[in-house]
C-alpha cells in the first residue's frame, strides 16, 4: 500500500528495491524505505542498503540513512547530487 500525499492528488510510490546512484554515475545500493517527519509532514532521509561497506562508518552492517536533501531524483532508479555525508541506521 502506498502512503497517500499530502496535496491528496497522488500516492508517495514505494522506493523499495530502486537502484541508489551517485552523482558520478557510480552505483551506490539499493533502496529499502523513506524516513519521514510526521509531525513536520516531509521527507527526511533515504534508507540505502550499499552495495559496498563504508570504510570511515563503524557500522554493524551496510544500511545507511542518506539526508533527503541530497536526492536529486526518484524514478525508475534514484539519483543523488553528489556523494554526501552517510549517517549509519542503528
Amino acid at each position: 500500500m502506498a502512503l497517500q500525499s499530502t496535496m491528496g492528488d497522488e500516492p508517495i510510490p514505494s522506493v523499495d528495491g530502486l537502484p541508489v546512484y551517485a552523482a558520478s554515475g557510480n552505483r551506490v545500493g539499493e533502496a529499502i524505505d523513506l524516513c519521514v517527519d510526521l509531525e513536520a509532514d516531509r521527507v527526511t532521509g533515504l534508507l540505502v542498503s550499499m552495495d559496498e561497506p563504508l570504510v570511515d562508518v563503524d557500522a554493524g552492517g551496510n544500511d545507511v540513512r542518506i539526508p533527503y536533501r541530497f536526492v536529486d531524483g526518484i524514478a525508475d532508479i534514484i539519483v543523488l547530487t553528489s556523494d554526501p555525508m552517510i549517517e549509519s541506521v542503528e
